[in-house]
């Protein structure tokens, strides 16, 4: 799995972190890609270099919003005009 600065994760283990404010089912956004893991922006880390392993998190998928199911719903249907 490939992450990238900027990316939205979501934090599916935080198990076994001491001292740590890492939550599971969190979102953060990914502030420094190391060879095996990530640090994210929103918990300061003292030793940067270090950051959490990439199976901690996984890529927050954005879905578009279609309304559309909802805006035919209200058309009247079988209704002469």
């Amino acid at each position: 799995m490939t992450f990238h600065v900027g990316q939205k994760v979501v934090c599916v283990d935080a198990s076994g972190l001491k001292r740590t404010s890492l939550a599971k089912g969190s979102v953060y956004t990914v502030d420094i890609v190391h060879a095996r893991g990530i640090s994210v922006a929103e918990i300061p880390q003292p030793n940067r270099e270090r950051g959490y392993f990439f199976r901690r998190f996984r890529p927050v998928t954005e879905r578009k919003t279609d309304i559309s199911i909802f805006t035919k719903m209200l058309t009247p249907q079988g209704v002469d005009a």
